[in-house]
């Protein structure tokens, strides 16, 4: 009944989106220009892209002669790989979704183009946007990107299994009560606590938990052997010895998913972005879905994700105006309710959150809100040192072999600080 309700409201927005009047454009193509759009991740989002850009096509852009075909391009990490081999080889799709810890490297590169002049001159209201969503679509004070679908990881629970063994369904507040939480969970019914893979994003909030970040301010080094830190790994290293929690490798996210579609697991840490898709597993498989926010240690606190617009470089000055057209568009407040709505991915306009059919979502399904609330009392940006995507994968390894592996914390995390030292990975990025 709920989802039938939810779908209901998403048949709603699109009807309001495809039927609202057009304003009088700032631009229009004399003959028809085909855009193309990269974006990434299957499922509900997929589904979200493709629908958006057939709006487009059926709206603004049949009043201003534009075209846009939605080309899936894999992970992030596999679009950006794309992306700059696109852009040696000099043909690049229009827009692109980039990840919003990229920004300053694809600007840096002359792969994506400014957007301040294109906002300044059309007066877009980024008041209008979460300020936590704004720190990674800036790079030396110049605005790179919209926030598009952006996300915080929110922590997933079983209520159904929360409540067998005798837990409060509304989740856990502090680290000792997600101990208490894992520990029960396991005595009570034999499933794990946690599951969780070994992802960077994930111990970003830990540490902002802990009072730091995963750099140091001015990214010029790591703290990945800081007493922070320390203090994370042996929290769930902890756990793990005593067999409340199962820890698999970075690459393994299937283990993690089989555990919670086979109610193996009671929580699990994930992004907001899949939201729709695990109420949806859940009604599928008999059990109920609740979120909250990540539990806090010395304080709340969590970074955000996904990704922002961006306007790539080498175009025309045509088309760069019709992808312009795309991409204000695509991050109105209408069209950011219908993504919010359909995927989980936070509302990324105070005016979309305040809308009638979003507050109505809320009421009648809550979990849309946590991350929404979590974003704006504690959310962070990313560090966007290009060094770092080196220093993601030395964190992941140290993750998968202290918490994986078993391997001794003080060691394995002085050898990995030693190696980012060395291969001067943060030096002059």
């Amino acid at each position: 009944m709920i989802m039938r309700k939810i779908f209901a409201l998403l048949a709603a927005l699109a009807a309001i989106i495809s039927a609202a009047a057009l304003p009088g454009p700032s631009f229009a193509a004399a003959k028809p220009i085909e855009l193309t759009f990269w974006y990434s991740w299957t499922d509900k989002i997929q589904e979200n892209n493709i629908n958006l850009a057939k709006m487009f096509n059926e709206t603004r852009g049949k009043e201003l002669n534009i075209q846009v075909t939605a080309e899936y391009q894999g992970t992030y990490n596999e679009l950006h790989q794309k992306l700059q081999a696109a852009f040696v080889a000099g043909k690049t799709p229009s827009v692109t979704v980039m990840e919003i810890a990229s920004i300053k490297r694809f600007a840096e590169s002359g792969v994506i183009l400014p957007l301040s002049p294109y906002i300044e001159r059309d007066k877009i209201d980024m008041d209008d946007f979460y300020k936590g969503l704004l720190i990674n679509c800036n790079a030396g004070g110049t605005w790179y990107g919209l926030p598009y679908l952006r996300s915080t990881p929110i922590l997933y629970m079983n209520t159904t299994l929360l409540e067998k063994a005798g837990l409060d369904p509304s989740g856990p507040k502090t680290w000792d009560e997600l101990a208490e939480y894992c520990k029960t969970v396991k005595e009570k019914t034999g499933a794990y606590g946690i599951t969780l893979n070994s992802d960077v994003w994930i111990f970003e909030a830990f540490m902002f938990e802990n009072g730091v970040a995963t750099l140091t301010p001015d990214e010029s080094h790591s703290n990945i052997n800081s007493p922070e830190s320390r203090s994370v790994f042996a929290f769930f290293k902890d756990l793990v010895d005593k067999g409340y929690v199962r820890c698999v490798a970075g690459e393994d996210y299937g283990k993690v998913a089989a555990d919670i579609m086979n109610q193996k697991t009671a929580m699990f840490f994930n992004s907001t972005a899949d939201l729709t898709y695990n109420l949806e597993l859940a009604r599928e498989n008999g059990y109920e879905i609740n979120t909250c926010f990540i539990p806090s240690n010395k304080s709340y606190g969590v970074p955000t994700g996904g990704c922002n617009l961006v306007l790539t470089s080498r175009q025309t000055d045509e088309e760069r105006e019709a992808a312009w057209e795309f991409i204000k568009w695509m991050t109105e407040t209408k069209q950011a309710a219908y993504a919010h709505a359909y995927t989980g991915y936070v509302a990324t306009r105070k005016s979309t959150a305040a809308s009638p059919e979003i507050q109505a979502l809320y009421k009648e399904k809550p979990q849309f809100k946590v991350a929404l609330d979590q974003l704006e009392q504690y959310g962070h940006g990313r560090p966007m040192n290009p060094g770092y995507a080196q220093v993601i994968v030395e964190w992941t390894a140290a993750m998968d072999a202290i918490w994986s592996n078993g391997a001794d914390i003080d060691s394995t995390l002085a050898a990995a600080e030693a190696k980012i030292v060395r291969m001067n990975m943060l030096a002059a990025k």
